[in-house]
């Protein structure tokens, strides 16, 4: 029997994506590597070309390949990611449908060819979700997951790893292979994956520290101001010696696409 997903993605903890402040600071996650948009318009081929995204957020996904297909309906239970999402590039683009609700009850318009998920899949109801998927894709779809918004291996990674788990306020964290995961838990049958080719990515150091409060495990609401501030000023002490001198942090970046079918 099938178990429910790891406590670490509880309801209680993803309810997080909808408060303000860690909404705000999302525009400073880094951006998928362009080809990871190539590997979703390959799967996508010519026929059919309509696609779910789900768990959107902003729509990081969504807005960036929404002029290369017939349809995008984009789903979030976050009103304030979806606002969010309709401010920035291609967010009112006529191929572009936005859909606030949970992705495990919204009304949905299949077919799609693809649904697609960053890694808000981790807080969805398995148990719902993946048989939902199956009944609407088309039957030669996919489910393709893109994970990889953190530089990979940088040389700070053990100190910085240290901090996070010292403020994190998610007390049931573990790490995970989110993938294994699900094919071991029966919900998916993993037809392939690909990794981009890394690539240099660059951004201030304060921009690089907001990112961490657009994560659910060190929001600013959940860790008060003073504990907010503290990790800010320690962070700052472990990156400050890899920064160039106008305060620019550069480090490597790829994405991994991930694609299968879901399993009901």
């Amino acid at each position: 029997m099938k178990s429910s997903r790891p406590r670490q993605f509880g309801y209680d903890y993803a309810t997080r994506f909808k408060k303000r402040s860690l909404v705000e600071n999302y525009k400073f996650r880094p951006s998928y590597p362009d080809e990871t948009y190539d590997l979703i318009l390959d799967l996508l081929g010519d026929v059919n070309k309509t696609i779910l995204d789900v768990g959107c957020g902003t729509g990081k996904i969504a807005r960036n390949i929404v002029e290369f297909v017939e349809k995008v309906d984009a789903v979030d239970f976050s009103e304030e990611m979806i606002k969010e999402g309709q401010s920035l590039i291609n967010g009112n683009h006529s191929n572009l449908q936005w859909i606030h609700g949970d992705i495990e009850t919204v009304k949905l318009f299949p077919p799609y060819k693809l649904v697609t998920a960053g890694a808000s899949i981790h807080w969805m109801d398995w148990d719902i979700v993946f048989p939902r998927f199956k009944d609407v894709l088309t039957s030669d779809g996919y489910l393709v997951i893109i994970d990889g918004d953190r530089p990979i291996q940088p040389p700070w990674e053990m100190d910085e790893n240290a901090l996070i788990s010292k403020f994190s306020t998610n007390q049931h964290y573990e790490s995970i292979d989110l993938i294994q995961e699900l094919i071991d838990r029966r919900f998916l049958l993993l037809i392939d994956d690909k990794k981009t080719t890394p690539i240099n990515y660059s951004q201030s150091l304060q921009d690089y520290i907001q990112s961490f409060h657009s994560r659910e495990s060190l929001s600013k609401e959940d860790m008060g101001e003073k504990k907010a501030d503290e990790f800010d000023s320690k962070l700052v002490e472990i990156l400050s010696p890899f920064t160039d001198d106008n305060g620019i942090l550069t480090y490597k970046l790829e994405t991994k696409v991930s694609w299968g079918i879901p399993l009901t």
